[in-house]
């Protein structure tokens, strides 16, 4: 390939990816026990691209990735950041410099301030979004890592609903509400079944007791369930009428992304995403699913871990709902951690694929070909 272009693009690559995979699948497929793990050439891909990058070192892709800290040591960004990411930090776009998408940021900074956050359903807002996400990514990958709080303040509107799932397609190639959707609508009833016919635990007997209508929220709790993880560890529920400014005083808001559901249940129920202990979106539809995906693509958008308490289930629902499989790292915290069974601090250790996950989607593939 190099032979013909020092440095393929990423279409390029896909096209080649996709033949090698076509014409050799048992060598080269991505696969989850018999199932083929999204379009199967995955892996390839990202290979194909790590091998260019490394071969193109003096490029400005190596540049963006390797920063100096202010010590003048040379200090790499962690692989959790740009997990499952296809345009993780993208090339400056034809015809721009940083001085003429700055224009554009504080275009929209001052279309903010004069509309607020309404303006964020606007045509020309919507273009500039996308026209600018190279400078939103320059400046969430920056080194060090800026704070929330600094982020929202530059770009207000890649905290609205629409952006967040904006930004998450440019980063990942993925429709998330899309990908949740239709992945829930397929495999819902199946894992309730599953769990009817086979309830590891008192917990899972329980929320199925309650025969809870929303088959969205009732997967999730379900999931939460069977991998011991509270509910809390990635919901929190407040008083139906309150506001981001009487939720912040009520909760005791975590530094990890936590999904507020303002009500007595979490279906159809108005919600707000907290990021860093404060409330950063509110959500534009009230329903379980459309929070879900918001607080999904958060991770990704600002290159956050899984917090420990869910990261089973956040990762079950990345790689069996939003189909993004990569071939190695994770989002899940790395090092120390409190194990389930003892409640003792233990060393994790490593893996691609956290091995409960993996047993559970196994599972379900065997119980699922018995279903059909």
């Amino acid at each position: 390939m190099r032979k013909h272009d020092k440095n393929p693009t990423r279409s390029q690559c896909l096209t080649v990816s996709r033949k090698i995979v076509s014409q050799y699948p048992k060598s080269f497929a991505d696969m989850l026990g018999d199932k083929q793990v999204g379009g199967g050439y995955e892996s390839v891909l990202s290979q194909l691209k790590v091998r260019i990058e490394h071969l193109n070192r003096t490029n400005t892709l190596s540049h963006h990735r390797i920063q100096r800290s202010d010590t003048g040591t040379t200090r790499k960004r962690s692989s959790t950041d740009s997990y499952g990411c296809t345009r993780w930090q993208p090339d400056l776009p034809p015809r721009e410099t940083y001085d003429s998408l700055e224009v554009k940021r504080q275009k929209m900074e001052e279309m903010h301030l004069h509309e607020g956050i309404s303006g964020a359903e606007r045509g020309d807002v919507c273009k500039l979004m996308e026209e600018t996400y190279w400078l939103q990514r320059h400046m969430i990958n920056a080194t060090p890592s800026p704070t929330i709080a600094d982020i929202k303040t530059k770009w207000p509107y890649l905290f609205t609903q629409r952006h967040i799932y904006g930004h998450f397609e440019q980063l990942t190639d993925k429709k998330v509400l899309r990908c949740l959707e239709l992945s829930i609508q397929e495999c819902g009833q199946i894992i309730i079944k599953f769990f009817k016919s086979k309830p590891t635990n008192d917990d899972i007997r329980s929320i199925l007791s309650r025969g809870e209508n929303d088959v969205d929220a009732m997967v999730i709790q379900l999931l939460l369930a069977h991998f011991k993880e509270k509910l809390d560890g990635v919901f929190l529920q407040a008083d139906e009428f309150a506001t981001p400014s009487d939720v912040q005083h009520s909760l005791n808001l975590p530094e990890s992304p936590r999904l507020i559901f303002l009500g007595q249940s979490l279906s159809n129920q108005r919600w707000m995403l907290s990021l860093e202990g404060q409330v950063v979106c509110e959500g534009a539809q009230p329903n379980f699913i459309t929070g879900l995906a918001a607080l999904f693509a958060s991770f990704y958008n600002f290159n956050l871990q899984y917090q420990e308490e869910a990261a089973c289930t956040l990762e079950f629902v990345q790689r069996r709902f939003v189909d993004i499989n990569p071939e190695r790292g994770s989002k899940a915290k790395k090092g120390k951690v409190t194990s389930k069974k003892t409640g003792q601090v233990v060393q994790k250790k490593n893996a691609t694929v956290s091995p409960p996950v993996s047993s559970l989607l196994r599972k379900l593939a065997d119980f699922e070909w018995n279903f059909v």
